[in-house]
């Protein structure tokens, strides 16, 4: 009878370091795929809070100020202008007259297709 314990108890090492090699594989194989999410997450991110923060920016400028003049601009003064490109748009008389739509776009380097994100808002000269 005691014997047949011993050899239970090496048998049950065993299978519970099988379990925990098996489940250390499985992380190890999700680990790059976690990581690509966190990494992307991130980047997604920091490019939704620069443009945030230019749309704001923008909208403390007066009506008539040049940033707000019809056309493409590209920002000079990108915080992290090596990783992201935060550029914007405004349309004159767009939807309708005396307000102007402002489109601001922040677009990094990646190999998937969502690496812009683009914020939109309407200005008026009333305030």
């Amino acid at each position: 009878m005691f014997k047949s314990e011993k050899g239970a108890g090496l048998v049950e090492i065993i299978v519970a370091i099988l379990i925990f090699g098996v489940g250390i594989s499985a992380a190890l194989r999700i680990l790059p795929s976690s990581n690509r999410a966190a990494t992307r997450a991130g980047n997604l991110t920091v490019a939704t809070n620069l443009a945030q923060e230019k749309v704001e920016e923008l909208m403390s400028f007066p009506h008539s100020s040049t940033d707000l003049s019809s056309g493409v601009h590209t920002d000079p003064d990108n915080p992290l202008d090596i990783h992201y490109t935060r550029n914007w748009t405004v349309v004159n008389d767009s939807p309708v007259p005396d307000m102007k739509t402002l489109t601001v776009s922040v677009s990094y380097q990646t190999s998937s297709k969502d690496s812009v994100v683009t914020m939109s808002t309407y200005l008026t000269s009333r305030r």
